[in-house]
């Protein structure tokens, strides 16, 4: 079965999979930010991604597909509360459309930041590379980090603090630099 545009269905599935997958962590951040719940932000993911496939003719190819879905999540939050009995309701519609906008904004800062801490964190020694990953996986702790790696809790806390000024150090530098470039 040929499209409109002239691409085949399993090339257009392809292509809206991979613009998919880039977006539906920040899809699902985004919707959180306006619901403060979970489930209601996964389902909000959920009936977005089905709108997304529904419309995804009239996606605009070289356009921001994770600003496009975002717009459309909105939506689905807006409709999620309708659904939802008013005295449930603590927020009006134009609160939330302006903590939409504002999420929208600091989005469009924070992934610039997260390449930034990528590239940081990728200059660290090797020691200090392997303290931060230790300490920021799974449920870890400052303490069994230090347990696990035979340092004393100060120590550690003193290490972590250190890595983390350095990396936020870093961060700010890169983040001037590119912005002067």
């Amino acid at each position: 079965m040929e499209e409109a545009r002239g691409e085949p269905q399993s090339a257009k599935m392809e292509r809206f999979a991979q613009l998919l997958a880039t977006c539906q962590r920040r899809v699902f951040l985004y919707s959180m930010g306006l619901l403060h719940n979970a489930a209601d932000a996964e389902e909000v993911l959920q009936e977005t991604n089905v709108v997304l496939w529904r419309k995804f003719d009239d996606y605009q190819p070289g356009s921001d597909f994770a600003c496009w879905a975002c717009q459309i999540a909105h939506f689905e939050v807006l409709k999620l509360r309708d659904k939802k009995a008013r005295s449930e309701r603590l927020f009006s519609d134009q609160f939330i459309d302006s903590l939409a906008e504002q999420s929208r904004q600091s989005m469009d800062q924070l992934e610039p930041r997260r390449e930034a801490l990528a590239r940081c964190l990728g200059k660290l020694s090797g020691q200090d590379r392997e303290l931060v990953a230790r300490r920021y996986q799974g449920r870890a702790t400052t303490r069994s980090v230090a347990e696990a790696l035979g340092r004393s809790i100060q120590g550690t806390r003193r290490a972590l603090h250190r890595i983390r000024m350095a990396l936020l150090a870093c961060v700010e530098r890169t983040l001037a630099a590119e912005e002067h470039a």
